[in-house]
């Protein structure tokens, strides 16, 4: 075999590129064009993947549904504007390669963002107070001082050169 018979990495690499999934070219869902789609009044909308690896992704639907979002009917659009459709449990909504765009209302989307903030700020003061646990009285360990969570990076000190013998 000579080397014009072998295939270089940049040959390999566009091949693989050829075999991808075509809903891989999109990236995430938000990068998705909804510009004929603006959201309706008092929604607010996003996309929602329903299949991964070709497979049904019903838990990952199913969650959002819990959440409140609801799939967008194609028929919700005005008339005249390319929508993406796709059929989903018997409706005809907006969606393309394995995505679906689903809104809900406004205020219930502002109240779900707050419990979700006030999860995890709860979770970050949950960690802070048991590093403080670690350290109680007693534990051998020094109690650490927090004060406004900065780092500092220090050089050092260089250790000085061995003496050749």
């Amino acid at each position: 075999m000579t080397n014009t018979d072998r295939t270089s990495r940049d040959q390999e690499s566009r091949v693989a590129e050829e075999r991808m999934n075509p809903a891989d070219e999109f990236g995430t869902p938000s990068l998705l064009d909804a510009k004929n789609m603006p959201p309706r009044e008092g929604f607010v909308q996003r996309w929602v993947r329903t299949t991964i690896n070709n497979e049904d992704d019903q838990t990952n639907v199913y969650r959002s549904i819990n959440q409140g979002w609801k799939p967008r009917l194609a028929s919700s659009v005005p008339k005249g504007e390319f929508v993406p459709r796709v059929k989903y449990q018997g409706s005809d909504i907006i969606g393309i390669h394995g995505v679906i765009l689903m809104e809900r209302p406004v205020d219930q989307h502002n109240r779900q963002q707050a419990y979700e903030k006030s999860v995890a700020d709860n979770q970050m003061k949950a960690v802070t107070e048991n590093m403080h646990k670690v350290h109680d009285t007693g534990s051998g360990l020094t109690r650490p001082e927090f004060t406004e969570q900065q780092s500092r990076v220090s050089k050092g000190r260089i250790a000085p050169v061995a003496p050749d013998d």
